[in-house]
């Protein structure tokens, strides 16, 4: 792996890191888990304590050793992916800007860095949540869970937007509040900043090469972005 450049771009986690983004997650876990049921699956080998991606690939294996075609599992998964959609889109409305966050992305736009975001979240419900915060204007692209085969910590989901950017893994900043974000960054090769807010799991964000509580924001975010330049 080459070792780490000045940066030419950010890539941002959006949900926690740009916009409280009030997903009733409560809800979409059981919605995925209530079809997963009906198609078979013990309840006792899912918990609601679980991420849905989780859940998902816990139930691959056991749909594949009951003998399910691959296509019926895709409609399954698909089918849980309309369910859960439907709860993203009510939360994409009500989202709510991060405070000093734009102070940041000013910062990055007229240090002529390049500016993208990979979410879990699907791209129509990503680009509604920043519209909604008048944030989508400092975005060159915009890569969600359905523009991708393989979804972070994969390095795919960033690999994807280092070839629609023009800049080499080793030339972005990652920055998210989740592991998955962390993972994504090492994984390729790229500088990591982890946002510890309040529903970050701090021992989760350890491997990150620098970590920025939501109340530092924008001052020391801004701080050890100039450091990378």
């Amino acid at each position: 792996m080459n070792s780490k450049k000045p940066i030419k771009a950010i890539v941002w986690d959006l949900d926690g890191t740009l916009i409280h983004f009030k997903i009733d997650s409560i809800k979409a876990r059981k919605a995925a888990i209530n079809i997963l049921v009906s198609h078979g699956i013990d309840n006792r080998k899912l918990s609601i304590q679980k991420s849905i991606l989780d859940s998902i690939n816990v139930s691959k294996d056991i749909f594949q050793q009951i003998g399910h075609s691959p296509n019926q599992i895709e409609k399954i998964i698909q089918k849980i992916d309309r369910e859960v959609s439907k709860i993203e889109y009510e939360a994409a409305l009500n989202a709510t800007i991060i405070k000093g966050i734009e102070d940041v992305l000013i910062f990055a736009r007229e240090n002529n860095l390049k500016q993208g975001i990979f979410t879990f979240n699907k791209y129509e419900h990503a680009k509604l949540s920043l519209e909604k915060v008048n944030l989508l204007k400092f975005f060159d692209i915009i890569i969600g869970r359905d523009n991708v085969s393989n979804p972070k910590p994969h390095p795919d989901h960033l690999l994807v937007i280092c070839d629609k950017l023009g800049v080499k893994p080793n030339e972005i900043l990652v920055i998210g509040d989740n592991y998955r974000d962390i993972e994504s960054a090492i994984n390729v090769g790229a500088h990591s900043f982890a946002v510890h807010t309040k529903l970050a799991i701090i021992e989760t964000l350890q491997k990150a090469d620098v970590i920025v509580r939501e109340s530092e924001i924008p001052q020391k975010l801004i701080t050890e972005i100039k450091k990378l330049l």
